[in-house]
């Protein structure tokens, strides 16, 4: 999806404070596979919001909807076409990390895609069929609180901040992990 200058978004249902948003600047969204609606973004030609598609050690899981078998082909696309046509150059800045490991000694967790495309073993699965078979059977449980995180991005609930620090405590669960 592209969202253009001056663009109007309709935000209604989501978690957004205002309705309708009007962009500032162009800017590309990518990356199903996470979700249905997964999102990344290129910012300054320089950096990848990879939302929760890839990670500095791992790459998104597709199940949270109950959807695996569904999305993990969409995910494969983003990951092995949309990511391997962008420029290697950019700086992936995930959503989430697993291991203090990944933040380097500015407390950043940060790689280039390049160096993601040599070292992340969730980018080096070759085989369609491997992959898929990998990434359905190296699941971590759902987060404590995914039901409650998915209604407040949705809108259908407002938990106060208190308990959005609550929801979001724990480790990353947003990730296909460790046995990749």
């Amino acid at each position: 999806m592209s969202i253009k200058v001056d663009m109007s978004l309709d935000c209604k249902g989501l978690a957004c404070p205002m309705p309708i948003v009007k962009t500032k600047k162009a800017i590309e969204g990518l990356a199903p596979g996470h979700t249905i609606g997964s999102t990344s973004f290129i910012v300054d030609d320089s950096y990848l919001l990879s939302g929760d598609i890839l990670f500095v050690d791992s790459i998104g899981r597709p199940d949270l909807a109950g959807k695996a078998e569904d999305w993990v082909s969409d995910l494969r696309n983003t990951l092995y076409t949309f990511y391997k046509e962008l420029s290697q150059d950019l700086i992936v800045l995930p959503a989430h990390y697993s291991k203090i490991s990944e933040m380097d000694e500015r407390g950043i967790v940060s790689a280039s895609l390049q160096d993601l495309f040599k070292e992340n073993v969730g980018l080096n699965i070759a085989d369609e069929v491997e992959f898929r078979k990998t990434v359905t059977e190296n699941l971590p449980p759902q987060p404590n609180a995914y039901e409650e995180i998915r209604q407040t991005n949705m809108g259908k609930i407002h938990p106060s901040v208190e308990e959005e620090r609550e929801m979001e405590i724990g480790p990353n669960r947003c990730a296909v992990h460790e046995s990749l």
